[in-house]
């Protein structure tokens, strides 16, 4: 069954005369009558009465009209959705983000993304360090991801966003809490709470590259699956240990943080794959980079 048989019969159904469906389907009258035939032996059933001296629809015609109705809206709407999600108006995107240190860009892109593709759905993908998403990026697993860098950007487009201070987190009752900037050498016999080095974390290189900078490599006396469990340990006492500036919007109890006279700056970046096929993609690429 065709969509043109379909439409033959909607057409001779609402206007109830073939010279007037032909004229309205801009067809001749032959070409229509064998589509209606066509239809009717495929349904096994005659859909039009032609006995009497105008065209009325059978019992079945009448059965089989709001169906065939129904199927033509159908195959006008997919073709509608077809069109909409080529165009990446609608559909799924992946952001893939680290921890909540890139919760103010993540905050502006999305609202700025559902400002512009209400009927696209942004997925957000989390419990990740860098370099995994690096990883989660050639593998498709993601379609762009707020990252910290360097990372290996095999494949990747990587576009800078902002930078953002190491800080000193402390016990709140250790000795420096107090203090309004320290410098980092005064922690070399601290023992700190780090990411885990297994894991690709792009803050635990900083991290110890900055404290080997300072004179002393840093003695972890414990690791921490992401941010909240960092700040919590550091809470409790377990150690000190190095944060980004914006976990201070966590403000997490019993952790002080004080600023580094002599920490380098961490990058936080875009990445997206280079040969990424999403039709959202695009979207989520303006709402990302648009100024903060």
């Amino acid at each position: 069954m065709e969509l043109r048989q379909l439409e033959s019969f909607v057409a001779v159904a609402e206007e109830l005369h073939f010279g007037r469906a032909a004229a309205r389907l801009q067809v001749s009258g032959p070409p229509l009558s064998q589509q209606i035939r066509r239809l009717e032996r495929e349904v096994g059933a005659a859909l039009f009465d032609r006995h009497t001296r105008a065209v009325a629809l059978t019992p079945a015609g009448e059965a089989f009209l709001p169906r065939a109705r129904r199927a033509l809206a159908a195959a006008a709407e997919a073709v509608v959705e077809a069109r909409e999600a080529a165009g990446g108006r609608t559909g799924t995107v992946r952001l893939g983000f680290a921890g909540p240190s890139s919760n103010r860009w993540l905050y502006a892109t999305a609202r700025r993304f559902r400002g512009t593709r209400p009927r696209a759905r942004l997925e957000l993908v989390t419990g990740r360090f860098s370099g995994e998403l690096a990883e989660d990026l050639r593998a498709d697993r993601v379609d762009a991801a707020l990252i910290r860098t360097p990372v290996d950007d095999t494949g990747l487009e990587v576009r800078e966003l902002t930078r953002q201070r190491l800080m000193a987190a402390l016990p709140e009752e250790h000795p420096l809490a107090a203090r309004t900037e320290l410098a980092l050498a005064e922690l070399a016999r601290e023992p700190f709470v780090a990411y885990p080095a297994a894991r690709m974390a792009l803050l635990r290189t900083a991290v110890d590259a900055a404290c080997l900078h300072a004179g002393f490599a840093p003695r972890i006396e414990q690791e921490a699956p992401e941010t909240h469990t960092l700040l919590s340990l550091v809470g409790a006492g377990v150690g000190v240990g190095l944060a980004l500036e914006a976990t201070a919007d966590l403000g997490t109890p019993g952790v002080v943080l004080v600023e580094l006279t002599d920490a380098p700056e961490v990058p936080l970046a875009l990445a997206w794959k280079r040969d990424a096929g999403n039709p959202v993609l695009p979207a989520l690429l303006d709402a990302a980079l648009a100024p903060f």
